[in-house]
């Protein structure tokens, strides 16, 4: 199997947490984007890596504010989700008036209020590549639903976010079935 053809043609074969990036326009006006691509690493504190193609609203913005909300989708926002990959122009303003926004705490961003999971963060780095770039970010601030958080008050319990995934061309989700036990 030629493992070129395979990666473009399939996308990514593993599922990926699907987020809303959130961000002010110039006139105060809030733009969300559907996202993927995001992962961790510790540079004297963890952080969020985060990759975005193209030319988007939300990019822009970023780049020129520097902060951002990650406003992790769930089940229940599937349709707005659909709606707001499809959309765009005109169209994708009336998407994002479906969504409960609000100020996010930390930075200067939107963040959905029936979100499971919101990471505030702030640019720290930015690589650009031919038509992506790859933004190394400060979390600023993390905070989650009641229902997201298990009963020591610390925890952070996936299976109640319920958080939309994607995988290749499919929408999933993780529920108490899957669950096979703790982890190291």
């Amino acid at each position: 199997m030629d493992v070129t053809t395979f990666a473009v043609n399939q996308f990514i074969p593993h599922p990926m947490m699907l987020f809303a990036a959130g961000t002010y326009s110039e006139n105060e006006s809030p733009h969300l984007a559907l996202v993927s691509w995001v992962n961790f690493y510790w540079d004297d504190g963890l952080g969020v890596v985060l990759c975005m193609d193209g030319d988007k609203t939300v990019k822009r913005n970023f780049e020129r504010e520097g902060v951002m909300v990650l406003n992790a989708l769930s089940r229940d926002m599937f349709d707005e989700a659909e709606a707001l990959g499809r959309a765009s122009g005109r169209e994708k303003d009336k998407v994002i008036a479906r969504f409960a926004l609000e100020p996010a705490k930390h930075v200067h961003a939107p963040q959905l209020c029936e979100s499971p999971l919101r990471y505030e963060i702030s640019l720290r780095k930015n690589l650009s590549f031919e038509g992506g770039n790859l933004y190394l970010c400060a979390i600023d601030g993390v905070s989650t639903v009641d229902a997201s958080i298990q009963n020591d008050g610390v925890s952070y319990d996936i299976v109640a976010a319920n958080p939309l995934l994607a995988s290749q061309k499919s929408y999933c989700c993780v529920g108490a079935q899957n669950v096979l036990g703790a982890w190291c």
